[in-house]
């Protein structure tokens, strides 16, 4: 089954660099690492909301790991996304709907447009809901996401936000693709 990008894409997806394409037209488990920066807006408000967000603390380098598995979760053909900040994990679940791209965190579930605009791939908040309730734009947190693709790997720029406080979370870097270690061949 094609991949959930390549699913809302299709032949838009080819118009990315190979690094993005690899990254989002997986089949299989996919693994990257980066050296990451996490920042977080500059009141006691913006920490605490990102906190209660289940947001990464802030941090000028973070080690991050980022594993993706295609799997079904809820009936649904999408793609499982753990997120390791040096030890804070972040995890969601991905999967293609009505042309969107959702994303789950628990009882929060946002819905993406997404943009291709070469070597980059836009991503935008299109709506919210909380426990299946869709929230009301000025009520509902929400943020962009920017990736470019090139020889490097894929270079990412997350960032959160909530009504009024504008920024509550950051993080970006430069995802390097781990090879896949193949399973040992004969015994012994």
């Amino acid at each position: 089954m094609p991949s959930v990008y390549r699913r809302i894409l299709g032949g838009e997806l080819d118009r990315l660099p190979a690094s993005l394409r690899r990254f989002h037209d997986i089949e299989a488990p996919w693994a990257g690492v980066s050296m990451a920066r996490v920042e977080r807006g500059a009141t006691w408000l913006h920490r605490f909301v990102a906190a209660a967000g289940g947001l990464p603390p802030a941090r000028e380098q973070c080690p991050l790991r980022l594993d993706i598995v295609p799997c079904v979760r809820w009936g649904r053909q999408g793609e499982s996304w753990r997120r390791d900040f040096g030890g804070f994990v972040l995890e969601s679940f991905q999967w293609a709907q009505n042309g969107l791209l959702m994303e789950s965190f628990g009882w929060l579930s946002m819905a993406f447009h997404l943009r291709v605009e070469p070597p980059r791939l836009i991503l935008e908040v299109a709506g919210v809901r909380c426990a299946g309730i869709p929230l009301p734009r000025l009520l509902a947190p929400g943020g962009t996401g920017v990736e470019e693709g090139s020889e490097n790997g894929v270079s990412f720029v997350a960032t959160a936000t909530a009504p009024l406080l504008g920024m509550v979370a950051r993080y970006s870097g430069c995802l390097t693709e781990e090879p896949q270690t193949l399973p040992r061949q004969g015994g012994s």
